[in-house]
């Protein structure tokens, strides 16, 4: 196995667990994502990588082909826990509340869906077309398994695809605007939120249930 799959074999467990010393792929892939999200992809530099791991620069080749294995790690794990968290949100429902609800879990807890490594996904897709495509592929799986949940439910096509791109775009926005707001203040919306976009009234009892665990 070469430098790049050996890397490419550390899953986001890995990554984020942290476990195993002396340094490992995933240290590095940790701090690429931090410099990526925090100042965009032209900051992840192997030399900088190295200063923040207080390690040499020859160290990463133990591991990385190159800055380009890397980066291509870095894609992969952005798709494997954002756009696998969506997509397993929408296909472990069959009933429309409750792949709703889901959704709305993965959107609030960030362990699940990474707002902060999505937005600065979207902002290298601007400088790499490479990355661009990956972004919309991405965008384009979310909104499929979203469309789906409300064909299984009763939407027409044409319905149940609009209804996705509503919910969908419209979680995309919040995070862009940065919107300040406590998740107390969240979720006291979640009737109204639900309502708006399926157009159905939430039973009660599953309100009270996934306010009460989300709150906890």
């Amino acid at each position: 196995m070469n430098t790049a799959a050996r890397a490419k074999a550390w899953t986001k467990s890995d990554v984020e667990a942290g476990v195993g010393r002396p340094l490992q792929p995933y240290d590095w892939i940790n701090a690429a994502l931090n410099l990526l999200i925090s100042q965009g992809v032209h900051a992840v530099r192997i030399t900088l990588l190295a200063e923040s791991l207080g390690v040499s620069r020859g160290s990463f080749y133990w591991h990385f082909r190159g800055r380009d294995a890397l980066l291509d790690v870095l894609i992969d794990y952005w798709r494997d826990k954002n756009t696998a968290a969506v997509v397993a949100a929408m296909n472990e429902a069959r009933v429309l509340a409750d792949g709703i609800l889901n959704l709305f879990a993965v959107w609030i807890h960030f362990e699940l869906f990474d707002p902060k490594l999505d937005s600065a996904m979207r902002d290298w897709g601007r400088q790499s077309r490479k990355v661009r495509r990956a972004v919309e592929a991405a965008d384009e799986e979310r909104l499929s398994a979203i469309a789906a949940l409300f064909e299984r439910n009763g939407f027409s096509r044409k319905l149940a695809t609009v209804r996705a791109r509503v919910l969908y775009f419209t979680q995309v926005g919040y995070y862009a605007m940065s919107i300040e707001e406590t998740l107390v203040e969240r979720m006291g919306n979640l009737e109204a939120y639900y309502e708006a976009f399926t157009g159905r009234k939430l039973n009660p009892a599953l309100a009270k249930a996934c306010r009460d665990r989300h709150l906890r």
